[in-house]
């Protein structure tokens, strides 16, 4: 059983919101790291086109580095947030999703997979950095922003039950 895909425009709105939230949220860096797991890992993979999901991610990737000061700004994040978010694009056209507990279960692996990679490619672009502790926050909140994404991507796309 397949289920049924949000349209176009509703996921550009949603990445554009998520976007913004990024951007908004520069004071608070643990609230930054889930606003951009929930774009990177959620959002723009389903985003109508994988073009469209990348074009997110890489601006998920330089809003990110533009907003930390101690970060390095060459672009690491955001190779990573475009690898993660084809990589996630891919993974749901290959296994689609039967139900809110797989969701849930790829959201943690790949929050896992994005904070190794995202650091390893700025390690890989600069040298060492400071990790911080966004990565432990978006990973311990996946439960919350991985249920409310279910619920916007999935909940009124067209299941005819009200």
């Amino acid at each position: 059983m397949r289920l049924a895909a949000p349209s176009l425009t509703r996921q550009n709105l949603l990445c554009a919101a998520a976007l913004g939230l990024v951007a908004f949220s520069a004071p608070f860096p643990g609230l930054q790291a889930i606003f951009h797991a929930v774009l990177v890992l959620a959002l723009a993979p389903r985003a109508g086109s994988p073009l469209f999901g990348a074009l997110w991610a890489l601006a998920a990737g330089w809003t990110l580095e533009g907003s930390l000061r101690l970060y390095p700004h060459l672009g690491g994040t955001a190779w990573a947030d475009l690898t993660l978010a084809l990589l996630a694009g891919w993974m749901a056209g290959r296994w689609p999703l039967e139900g809110l507990k797989g969701w849930l279960t790829r959201l943690a692996g790949l929050s896992i997979l994005q904070a190794l990679l995202v650091h390893g490619a700025v390690r890989l672009a600069t040298t060492a950095h400071p990790w911080g502790w966004g990565w432990f926050w978006a990973l311990l909140s996946v439960p919350l922003w991985g249920w409310l994404a279910w619920r916007l991507l999935y909940a009124g796309a067209g299941s005819g039950r009200r």
